[in-house]
C-alpha cells in the first residue's frame, strides 16, 4: 500500500502556519510576561518589545505573500503539467496546457506543450505511414499479379504448344516482352516510393543544357509514337538553359508524366518550354477526357486513382506515378502543377529554377 505522503506544497504551507504560529504564541507570551506598555519613561520608537512584535507581524506578511507567489509562478503551473501529463498518459494528446504566463515558468510550459504537440503529429505521422504501408503491400499484390499471369498464361501456351504459327509466335513474345516492361516499370516506381519515405533516396545532380537533355529524351520517344495512333507534337526548339538535375531522374519524371499521357489522351500529346521569373517551365499537355474539379487536388496522393478498377484493369496503373513525379520533382527544389478540364484534356507544368 502505497503511504501518504505531503506535497510539496503542503510543506511549505504548513511550515509558514508554523511560523505563524510560533510567532503569535511568543508575542503573547512577551505580552503577557512583561509589562509592555507606553509610559512616561519608555517611547514608542524605543520600546524594543514593540520593535520585535513589529518584526514578527513584517516577517509573517512576508512569508505569507512568498507563499502567494509560489503558488501562483510555481505550484499552478506545475499542476497544469502534471494534468496535461496525465492526459498524454491516458493518450489525449490534444489536451493543452492552460498556463500561459510570461516568465521563465511560462516558456517551459510552452516548451513543455510544443512537445505535446510533436508527440501527436508524430503519432499521427507513424499512423500515416503504417496506412500506407498497408496500402503499398496491397497494391504489389495486385499490380505484379497481373502482368505475371499475363506472362505465365503465353508462355504455357507456347510450351503447351498451343501456337502453330510464327506470326501468333512473335506476337506471344512481344506481349510477353511488353508485360515485363511493365514489371520493371512497376518495381522502379516501388522503389523510388519506398526510398523516399524510409529517406534514403539520393540525387546525383548536374549542371545541365535543359534543350540538350530534353531533345535527348524526345528523340528517343519520337521513334515510339510512330507506332501509336497518338501524335506527340514537340514545340521546338526547347528552351536552352542551364537546370540543376539529376539527368535520369529527370528523364523518369518525363516519362512518368508522358506515359501517363498516353494512357488518356484521344488523339495528341503536346509539349512545350518556356522560361518564367528565372524558372523553366515544361508543359504536357494531352487531350483526353480531362480530370474533375473535385478530385483535381488528390492525383499526387500515393495510390491515388480517378477510377481505381478501370485505370488498373484497361491502363496498367498503379497510383504510384504522378506521386514520384510530384516526389521527385520537390527534390529537384522545383514543383508541379496540373490544370484539367473534362473533355478537354489535362495539363502538366513543371517548374525548375535556372541554374545561372
Amino acid at each position: 500500500m502505497k503511504q501518504n505522503k505531503f506535497t510539496l506544497r503542503g510543506l511549505i504551507i504548513l511550515f509558514m502556519i508554523g511560523m505563524t504560529l510560533i510567532t503569535t504564541v511568543l508575542m503573547m507570551f512577551l505580552f503577557a510576561n512583561f509589562d509592555i506598555r507606553i509610559n512616561e519613561h519608555t517611547t514608542l520608537i524605543k520600546n524594543p518589545y514593540l520593535w520585535l512584535a513589529v518584526f514578527m507581524v513584517i516577517v509573517i506578511v512576508f512569508f505569507m505573500i512568498l507563499v502567494l507567489l509560489i503558488n501562483k509562478y510555481i505550484f499552478d503551473p506545475i499542476f497544469a503539467m502534471k494534468r496535461a501529463a496525465e492526459h498524454i498518459k491516458s493518450g489525449n494528446l490534444n489536451y493543452p496546457i492552460q498556463y500561459k504566463a510570461d516568465n521563465e515558468i511560462g516558456d517551459f510550459c510552452n516548451e513543455f506543450d510544443k512537445m505535446r504537440v510533436r508527440l501527436r503529429d508524430t503519432i499521427l505521422e507513424q499512423h500515416e505511414i503504417e496506412k500506407r504501408r498497408k496500402r503499398l503491400i496491397a497494391s504489389i499484390t495486385h499490380d505484379l499479379r497481373t502482368p505475371l499471369t499475363s506472362i505465365k498464361g503465353y508462355v504455357e501456351a507456347i510450351q503447351d504448344g498451343i501456337v502453330k504459327d510464327q506470326e501468333t509466335y512473335e506476337k506471344y513474345l512481344s506481349t510477353i516482352a511488353e508485360k515485363a516492361d511493365h514489371l520493371n516499370h512497376l518495381i522502379d516506381d516501388l522503389s523510388v516510393y519506398t526510398k523516399q519515405e524510409l529517406g534514403e533516396f539520393t540525387l546525383n545532380l548536374e549542371r545541365v543544357n535543359s534543350g540538350k537533355i530534353l531533345a535527348s529524351y524526345f528523340d528517343h520517344k519520337v521513334d515510339e509514337f510512330k507506332y501509336s495512333n497518338i501524335d506527340l507534337i514537340l514545340y521546338k526548339p526547347f528552351i536552352s538553359t542551364f537546370i540543376n538535375v539529376d539527368p535520369y531522374r529527370f528523364n523518369q519524371i518525363l516519362e512518368n508524366l508522358i506515359g501517363n499521357a498516353k494512357k488518356y489522351a484521344h488523339t495528341k500529346i503536346e509539349v512545350r518550354t518556356k522560361v518564367v521569373n528565372y524558372h523553366l517551365q515544361i508543359a504536357i499537355q494531352d487531350d483526353g477526357d480531362g480530370i474533375p474539379q473535385d478530385v483535381l487536388a488528390s492525383i499526387f496522393d500515393p495510390f491515388f486513382m480517378v477510377n481505381k478498377v478501370k485505370d488498373q484493369k484497361e491502363k496498367g496503373g498503379s497510383g504510384l506515378g504522378l506521386a514520384i513525379v510530384k516526389q521527385l520533382t520537390e527534390r529537384h527544389e522545383g514543383k508541379i502543377t496540373v490544370e484539367s478540364n473534362v473533355d478537354e484534356g489535362t495539363t502538366f507544368v513543371l517548374d525548375f529554377p535556372l541554374d545561372i
